[in-house]
């Protein structure tokens, strides 16, 4: 079996201290670096944050920094399989949508990956991802 660790995960992952971070790297180790994969979605939603603070950051240090960050975070993504937005994915996201299920687009994009690889998403947002029909979530962090 195959984990899909959400934007939230990685966050907790890559930024250092965190409460939970102990408990999710204990769970990790329990599996295989091959069982460990994300998306194209956490990629974008990474990436994203960091443009936009680039955009916005003020004085020479700091924007060393943000773009020391952006490649950092570059680097990590390259080390992680990283699961394609395809055809089958957008399949199960449309199905999704029909049934109006409210959960926010990137999150439900990354559980339409899960669903259409039949895999299990790892997130500390349990509620959203667990109105999803038919997919797995788990919370590692508890």
């Amino acid at each position: 079996m195959a984990y899909i660790l959400d934007t939230d995960v990685l966050t907790i992952l890559q930024r250092g201290p965190h409460p939970s971070r102990a408990r999710l790297i204990r769970r990790l180790s329990t599996k295989s670096p091959l069982q460990i994969v994300t998306t194209i979605i956490s990629f974008q939603e990474q990436v994203r944050g960091w443009l936009g603070l680039l955009n916005r950051v003020q004085g020479d240090s700091r924007l060393l920094a943000a773009y020391a960050e952006l490649l950092k975070s570059w680097e990590e993504f390259r080390g992680i399989t990283v699961l394609p937005f395809d055809a089958p994915a957008l399949s199960a996201f449309k199905e999704l949508q029909k049934q109006r299920v409210r959960v926010g687009t990137m999150d439900l994009r990354i559980a339409s990956i899960g669903l259409a690889r039949q895999m299990t998403v790892v997130t500390c947002n349990t509620r959203d991802f667990s109105q999803v029909p038919g997919l797995i979530c788990e919370d590692w962090t508890i």
